[in-house]
């Protein structure tokens, strides 16, 4: 009997209606971040009535992510994040590198293999 964890990890993952990422890195780090991720989407909708727009969304967990590493004895989250979404202003994508900087892209390949996905999107 193999246990889940050395199954297949899931590396698309939603997070609303209007949102949702793709991972390249610890998957386990992936989790704590959508789970982050979903909550303040989650509430901001609960208060506001209204989804969260995606660059608040990346700002907040770009936030998160560096205010862990300024506490003496955490490690960054070994995650690389590429988060699509969409809202008033149009569709987004975003990259959220582990050194928790962010940068909006017009398209974006992580992970392994990604040199030769990323020479494909720039022809």
């Amino acid at each position: 009997a193999s246990s889940d964890l050395s199954s297949h990890q899931k590396k698309i993952i939603p997070i609303d209606d209007h949102a949702g990422i793709s991972i390249a890195g610890l998957t386990s780090d992936a989790r704590i971040l959508s789970r982050f991720m979903r909550t303040e989407c989650l509430n901001h909708r609960y208060i506001y009535g209204n989804p969260l727009s995606i660059s608040r969304l990346v700002t907040s967990v770009g936030d998160k992510a560096q205010t862990g590493t300024q506490i003496m004895g955490r490690r960054p989250y070994g995650v690389g994040l590429l988060v699509a979404g969409v809202d008033e202003s149009g569709p987004h994508i975003y990259y959220i590198c582990p050194s928790s900087n962010f940068y909006e892209c017009k398209c974006m390949a992580i992970g392994a293999r990604s040199q030769s996905a990323r020479t494909y999107l720039e022809r």
